[in-house]
């Protein structure tokens, strides 16, 4: 039986969307596939150290993390994508079907299926790339308060899929 999957999407796959998909795998470990992935990502490069410091520190686990640039297949799978600003979800939806299985999300505003809508005005998620620790913290505990918010809309995700 096959998950439905959610899949979070970043610039460059080293910081936001990986430390996404670390703390929503510990959150939902039995509810959907999680991965993620970057819209100009350069292939294969490990998570930032910073990222995996602060992974560990939410007994998750990005060391063998490797970015990879989203793919015309993550278009088409069931699921949900869901960027981490309203540039990226703007940036997903001109290659997104509209009566496609995939809805599209902002992280900042759960559950809203964003295909073929105006990207709403809401939090986005701030980018710690170059940043020291400390800012892959504050980025951390952002994505953990939204993916809460995002806890039942993924349930229901699974229910109307049949999985």
């Amino acid at each position: 039986m096959t998950r439905p999957t959610v899949t979070f999407v970043c610039t460059g796959n080293t910081c936001r969307s990986p430390l996404a998909m670390a703390l929503a795998r510990r959150l939902w470990p039995d509810t959907v596939q999680v991965e993620s992935a970057g819209l100009r990502a350069l292939p294969g490069e490990p998570a930032a150290a910073a990222a995996q410091t602060v992974a560990r520190e939410h007994r998750a686990d990005l060391s063998g993390h490797r970015s990879r640039r989203l793919q015309a297949g993550d278009l088409e799978r069931p699921g949900w994508i869901i960027g981490m600003t309203r540039a990226h979800v703007a940036m997903l939806a001109r290659h997104l079907d509209p009566t496609g299985p995939v809805r599209l999300g902002l992280l900042g505003a759960p559950g809203e299926d964003l295909r073929g809508r105006p990207t709403p005005v809401a939090e986005e998620v701030n980018d710690p790339f170059g940043g020291d620790v400390e800012r892959y913290r504050a980025t951390a505990e952002q994505l953990a308060r939204l993916l809460a918010l995002w806890t039942c809309h993924v349930g229901d995700l699974e229910l109307e899929d049949g999985s």
